[in-house]
């Protein structure tokens, strides 16, 4: 009796870990690499000077990027239809910001369930001082997916 006991609670466990390994090999993990294109700007408006893509890995959903100057430095709100932050390159350094009233475009729930705080606040400065117009985007790039909480990290791909 102890043996037939035995023998069925190993076939039960080699099913589970049988069925753990078919999903975990069904996950699509992230893929972060990523391309950046220019996007024409629809309608002319003095808070966005110019617009980009970001795509990840094979995604049909960009993340939008927004140039705004100001006298302070150059803002880029990143968006998509899940979260939004804003990242400042001026004199004191280059870091990410929330957006906070009209410039919010996403419910702040959604933003607040999509974003690691803790992340959040640690690339508040990325960097001490401006950073090159150039290296801007790729910084972006490859900042960004750090700010998504793991469990959607699958919107940007």
């Amino acid at each position: 009796m102890k043996v037939k006991q035995s023998f069925l609670s190993l076939i039960l466990v080699a099913l589970v870990v049988v069925a753990t390994n078919s999903y975990a090999s069904s996950y699509e993990a992230f893929n972060d690499t990523y391309r950046i294109s220019t996007e024409d700007v629809a309608v002319s408006s003095k808070d966005v000077a110019k617009c980009w893509n970001i795509v990840y890995g094979d995604s049909s959903r960009p993340v939008k990027v927004f140039l705004k100057q100001t006298k302070n430095g150059d803002e880029y709100t990143v968006r998509s239809s899940y979260f939004e932050v804003k990242y400042v390159n001026g004199a004191k350094g280059f870091g990410v910001r929330e957006l906070r009233g009209s410039e919010q475009k996403v419910p702040a729930d959604l933003n607040y369930k999509v974003l690691n705080n803790v992340n959040l606040n640690s690339q508040k400065i990325i960097s001490g001082a401006k950073v090159a117009d150039g290296q801007v985007l790729e910084m972006i790039a490859d900042f960004l997916p750090e700010l998504i909480n793991d469990e959607f990290k699958t919107i940007l791909n």
